[in-house]
């Protein structure tokens, strides 16, 4: 199982484009470079508590939208079947799986 961070970066790969900028931006910076809240406050001139509630709003957004759209839970479906594809070792699926995993 994931843990929430892990969530969280997943929820930003997936739906990342459909915040603003400064959303994005802001989330790539706390999750990706692992800044802290404090350092990212500095670096945008803001309170340590706006990019805190930033983060939260936006999170709550990433969340809604994979509630509605299930894609973070389609992948894992998906990753599962590819999984259990590679067990049977059979030429024609080895071609169906690269195109697949090409597509992602």
């Amino acid at each position: 199982m994931q843990n929430e961070r892990e969530r969280n970066i997943a929820l930003l790969d997936f739906y990342g484009e459909l915040l603003t900028k400064h959303q994005q931006d802001i989330l790539d910076e706390y999750f990706n470079e692992d800044l802290s809240m404090n350092e990212i406050a500095d670096n945008y001139m803001i309170s340590k508590s706006a990019v805190q509630d930033l983060i939260k709003r936006s999170l709550s957004q990433l969340n809604e939208y994979e509630k509605t759209l299930k894609l973070i839970d389609r992948d894992k479906k998906l990753e599962g079947i590819i999984e259990e594809m590679k067990k049977e070792n059979n030429e024609l699926l080895n071609s169906f799986i690269k195109k697949i995993e090409k597509l992602r």
